[in-house]
């Protein structure tokens, strides 16, 4: 995460699958099909972007708490 100057430490990640795996689009389509609707109905500037087992949330604030 990166923010006005703001950078937080690097989270290591140690379950999941690997990256490429055609199990991934599966599961991105089970799980996380709702996710966007969640952004884009939510009434404030945020969006979500997705294109096969990839999403991007956009939110647009003042300042980091809004």
């Amino acid at each position: 995460l990166s923010f006005d100057g703001y950078l937080s430490d690097w989270i290591p990640i140690l379950n999941g699958i690997g990256q490429g795996d055609p199990l991934s689009m599966v599961l991105y389509i089970i799980y996380n099909s709702d996710l966007i609707d969640v952004a884009e109905s939510s009434g404030r500037r945020e969006r979500a972007l997705a294109f096969v087992d990839d999403t991007v949330f956009i939110a647009i604030g003042k300042d980091f708490h809004e």
